[in-house]
């Protein structure tokens, strides 16, 4: 299957919304693994290879023990080419306390919107 790898601008982009969404300078960036719970669809990076639905509520974290280097190295697409990743955002110093959630909205292979817990859409495709 094909795979979005995030440009180094897509990265830049990335970077500067979980750090205004957490407030912070530094912050460090981990995308979450998760698992669906009405039908037999497995866990993934992938929110949309997991739930149809437009809110997740028929997933669950399953692992957020992954780094940024997992997610650069390209998540799996769907077959027209969708990804929703959520990505925990985590300070750098004393408890690398979770500060925010930022979601990147993939369509056709690009990254097209960002988002951020209590923030809405941060960045968009123009």
């Amino acid at each position: 299957m094909a795979k979005y790898r995030p440009t180094a601008e897509d990265k830049r982009i990335i970077r500067d919304c979980a750090q205004r969404s957490a407030g912070r300078a530094r912050v460090e960036i981990n995308p979450g693994k998760r698992i669906s719970l009405t039908q037999d669809r497995g866990q993934h990076f992938n929110i949309a290879l997991v739930s149809d639905h437009p809110s997740w509520d028929d997933t669950d974290l399953y692992d957020n023990a992954f780094t940024w280097g997992d997610f650069t190295k390209g998540v799996e697409l769907t077959a027209d080419g969708r990804a929703i990743v959520d990505f925990y955002v985590y300070e750098t110093t004393g408890w690398k306390e979770l500060m925010t959630n930022v979601v990147i909205y993939v369509e056709g292979g690009q990254l097209v919107r960002v988002t951020g817990v209590g923030n809405g859409t941060m960045w968009s495709k123009a």
